[in-house]
């Protein structure tokens, strides 16, 4: 069993060798370490080179976005396993055994093995991701029934926390959309729909939420920008197409409108999209609204968008 560690970074000199320094303190080392440097203008390529030699093998590309970074990083390993890290983040010292230990007891139709993540903000870390959002992994492996119940609401998988078979990536192209955000929601839907998820009780990686990484790509994108409403478009659309048609196609119908919206603010929503929301039979009065509305165009939409943040702005304030 071979295991790729893959690092996807843009800009992140001060924060990188901390992430290859936890990959190289390993109990059980990996295989393999491969950085994909999406265009970085503050010399992070060159410092990983300085810092570490031959050890990782560093790939240059133009700035395509995250999405298409992990595509590069994925092609450009060898291992069964493929190992994320994002470039501000740490693995725990354990981190590739008790993954690899997992790896070596799931089933063949199991592709995603993800651990806890210790979440580290400005004022310590005190909190885990399966802790603040509820889930109890009572078997290490624990192999879930339902893929999509670690996928919505919450993805519990981060990438930095999993082991993701490189040969199912592949065949389902997963990153090939190449988003600048939330292609890992993405992934994950697209593994969810043919493949089983399991998943190991321990912490296996420190998720940093500091201030000083406020230049995320999330960020930088926008957190509701138009990858955001794009990714769960085609995330829901899988699950639809995979013969799971509701709570979905709503599901989906809220995304098209949200998609809408911001285009919108961006000066142009193409001809015929508000009518998408309707093509898995995801009617509502609402989405028969806002389709009345976006057929007055951009004024229209902003409008309705308008009056949707002012009665949420009345539902918030305190009756008296």
């Amino acid at each position: 069993m071979k295991v790729s560690a893959v690092i996807v970074t843009y800009n992140r000199r001060e924060f990188i060798r901390r992430a290859i320094d936890s990959i190289l303190h390993q109990t059980v080392p990996v295989d393999e370490i491969v950085v994909v440097d999406d265009g970085s203008t503050d010399g992070t390529a060159e410092a990983v080179t300085e810092w570490f030699g031959s050890v990782a093998k560093v790939v240059r590309q133009d700035n395509g976005g995250v999405g298409a970074a992990r595509w590069r990083g994925v092609r450009e390993a060898s291992g069964d396993w493929i190992a994320f890290l994002d470039s501000d983040d740490e693995w725990m010292p354990d981190r590739t055994r008790l993954l690899r230990d997992a790896a070596g007891k799931v089933p063949g139709d199991v592709a995603w093995i993800f651990g806890d993540m210790q979440v580290v903000t400005d004022a310590g870390s005190a909190t885990t991701l399966f802790g603040e959002h509820g889930l109890t992994v009572k078997e290490s492996p624990e192999v879930f029934p339902d893929p999509l119940s670690v996928q919505f609401p919450f993805q519990f998988g981060l990438l930095q926390g999993s082991f993701i078979r490189r040969e199912v990536l592949l065949e389902l192209e997963c990153f090939g959309e190449r988003l600048r955000s939330d292609d890992d929601l993405l992934a994950g839907f697209q593994v969810a729909c043919r493949y089983r998820f399991a998943a190991i009780p321990d912490i296996v990686g420190k998720y940093f939420r500091t201030s000083d990484l406020s230049a995320s790509s999330v960020v930088t994108n926008g957190v509701y920008g138009v990858d955001h409403f794009r990714s769960r478009m085609l995330a829901f659309e899988l699950v639809v197409q995979s013969g799971r048609r509701t709570p979905w196609n709503m599901r989906y119908a809220s995304e098209v409108r949200g998609l809408c919206k911001v285009l919108a603010t961006r000066g142009s929503v193409p001809k015929g999209l508000a009518l998408q929301q309707f093509r898995y039979g995801g009617y509502s009065i609402k989405g028969l609204g806002f389709l009345f509305a976006a057929m007055m165009g951009r004024r229209g939409i902003l409008a309705w968008d308008a009056v949707g943040e002012f009665r949420r702005n009345r539902r918030s304030q305190p009756q008296g």
